[in-house]
């Protein structure tokens, strides 16, 4: 399962906290206008208080009475929201706006108290209460409880209409942040998507080193990539030579005792004849695998179709006596990874077992694993009309390290050189009955 990239982790969690802050700036502003809406509508309620206390009267016998035409029609209106209701120790009086209602209301209040009561989720009206005590010409003091009563929707028309406005700005203005951040990201992540492309080209053997203006901060990461580049480069080069060096090494002391044996050996000439030969091949194949060691981790790509055409006719011509018929599928583009000298050296050592060993027909088959991937893996099979491989030596001539001189008949050297050569590339090799007859080896490179 491939992990989720950075940018869209960078996205994914700024757009998150992105709603998150919205959300608690649209609560709050919410609130805030909702406490704005009910202050002022508290002061509105002791405004009819005032209305009505400047249109009440009591007689000397403490009986109330409340005249006039009030300056906010609603007191006069029946059911417009908005009641008053003025209670004394046996007399009571309420706004026309009430009439018809049985407006609920608390016991009288102290003369100089007032309080002021919200609905208690959303059952109840808004209350403002005033207690006043009213001086009577004999000098008592009368009680009375002012009551004002407001229904909830005098705020919810208020505070619904501005709720609605604000979510549709801030939703706007989300998304036009949430476009915004992801614009900005893509050009902060521009370079490393350059940078990420430009390793692939590596990979794929479009270019040998990352070349190109990028940002200071990538600077070192660009510097060191391709100093690893060049360093995994001298290395191999450096390897190669050093094999070189002690391949030519050592032909002059075993030409020297090649030359010495018809002198000095006797009859035991032609079996020391025979190992100096053994020594020179063991030589030449210890050194080819050790060269195959040092390939670059981003070699460039090999077409295998040319390489395998020059494999095969360097192979009909030595085995020209043999008139030996040959098929080859390969798929169109289908590239080798890794160093071209193993390639070549895969291909040489498999089709020269199935030429040896077949008896009129070879078939060559290859394709690509993974061509959605950036370095693609291959397969090849190599199928012949031999004899094959008895079914009780697979297991051991696939096992790596397998030596040359343990090899069983027909195909154990070279079979035990290409183990050792794809299991460096992390490869397959696996033996089958081919339906030709003989035997079919198959190997295959996984995708990097």
């Amino acid at each position: 399962m491939r992990s989720i990239s950075l940018r869209r982790r960078l996205i994914f969690s700024a757009t998150l906290v992105l709603v998150i802050a919205l959300g608690v700036v649209g609560a709050a502003l919410n609130e805030a206008n909702h406490r704005g809406a009910v202050s002022a509508l508290q002061a509105r309620m002791e405004s009819w208080v005032y209305l009505v206390l400047a249109a009440m009267e009591v007689d000397p016998d403490g009986r109330l009475s409340v005249e006039g035409d009030f300056a906010d029609p609603r007191l006069l209106q029946p059911g417009s929201g908005v009641y008053v209701d003025v209670r004394g120790r046996e007399d009571r009086w309420q706004s026309r706006s009430a009439l018809g209602l049985q407006l609920t209301v608390p016991g009288p209040l102290a003369a100089g108290a007032n309080s002021f009561e919200e609905p208690v989720n959303g059952d109840g009206r808004y209350m403002l209460r005033y207690g006043i005590g009213w001086q009577l010409a004999d000098e008592r003091i009368e009680p009375f409880t002012v009551t004002v009563l407001v229904d909830p929707a005098e705020i919810e028309q208020q505070t619904s209409s501005f709720r609605l406005g604000l979510w549709r700005s801030l939703g706007a203005a989300g998304a036009l942040l949430a476009l915004a951040q992801v614009v900005f990201l893509m050009l902060v992540f521009r370079p490393l998507g350059r940078v990420a492309q430009d390793v692939s080209d590596i990979e794929s053997g479009r270019a040998e080193r990352l070349d190109g203006s990028y940002p200071r901060e990538l600077e070192p990461l660009v510097r060191n990539v391709n100093r690893l580049l060049d360093t995994e480069k001298s290395n191999q080069q450096r390897i190669r030579n050093a094999l070189d060096s002690l391949a030519h090494s050592l032909k002059t002391p075993l030409a020297v005792i090649q030359a010495g044996l018809p002198l000095h050996a006797g009859d035991a000439e032609a079996s020391m004849q025979g190992a100096v030969d053994e020594m020179k091949r063991l030589i030449a194949t210890r050194l080819e695998r050790a060269g195959s060691s040092a390939r670059r981790t981003m070699a460039e790509p090999v077409p295998v179709e040319p390489q395998l055409k020059r494999v095969l006719e360097s192979l009909h011509k030595v085995h020209s006596q043999k008139m030996i018929r040959t098929a080859a599928t390969i798929e169109d583009g289908l590239a080798f990874y890794g160093e071209k000298r193993d390639l070549l050296e895969l291909m040489g050592n498999l089709l020269d077992n199935a030429f040896k060993y077949g008896r009129a027909t070879v078939r060559v088959a290859g394709g690509a694993i993974g061509r959605s991937r950036s370095r693609p893996g291959l397969w090849l099979t190599v199928e012949d009309d031999g004899p094959g491989i008895d079914e009780g030596q697979w297991d051991r001539l696939l096992q790596r390290g397998a030596r040359g001189d343990e090899r069983v008949e027909g195909h154990g050297l070279g079979l035990a050189i290409v183990t050792e050569l794809v299991s460096a590339y992390g490869g397959t090799v696996s033996i089958a009955h081919s339906e030709l007859g003989g035997a079919r080896i198959r190997v295959e490179f996984p995708a990097n």
